[in-house]
């Protein structure tokens, strides 16, 4: 998603391109890897300095409920937040450095899918993160 079509969104569903917001939509941008809040605050305090942890939080929540931004939560114990690209993608994350990719892999078949349905079970979504070593740091721990 870029930074226009977020924009038409906000305005779309009745909400203000307030500064904080467009702020936050930049990060996104020039930082296409998922973020923990406090490094998105650090990042849009620099845009908007005296932007507080509670503006941030407030304007996550609305983004993802638009699904502007997606939220990851990751084995660490903290919530991550990315750009939604529309696509249906999930993660690799490195246990070691941290590092998170997209992978377009989904292992969430569409017989597995129909299974559930078998059982009375609607599906909605799911989430799918494999843990391992990236290539930087599958050597460092050999």
């Amino acid at each position: 998603m870029d930074k226009e079509r977020a924009l038409e969104i906000l305005k779309e569903k009745g909400y203000k391109c307030t500064s904080s917001r467009e702020a936050i939509i930049d990060v996104f941008i020039k930082n296409d890897t998922p973020r923990k809040a406090n490094e998105i605050l650090d990042m849009v305090s620099r845009i908007t300095p005296g932007i507080n942890f509670s503006t941030i939080y407030r304007n996550l929540d609305l983004l993802i409920k638009l699904g502007i931004v997606n939220k990851l939560n990751l084995e660490d114990g903290f919530s991550h937040y990315e750009l939604s690209k529309g696509e249906h993608h999930h993660h690799i994350i490195c246990k070691l450095c941290g590092s998170v990719k997209e992978i377009d892999l989904c292992p969430f078949k569409e017989m597995e899918k129909e299974k559930l349905e078998e059982l009375g079970f609607e599906p909605l979504e799911h989430k799918f993160e494999i843990y391992g070593f990236c290539s930087k740091c599958k050597h460092r721990e050999n």
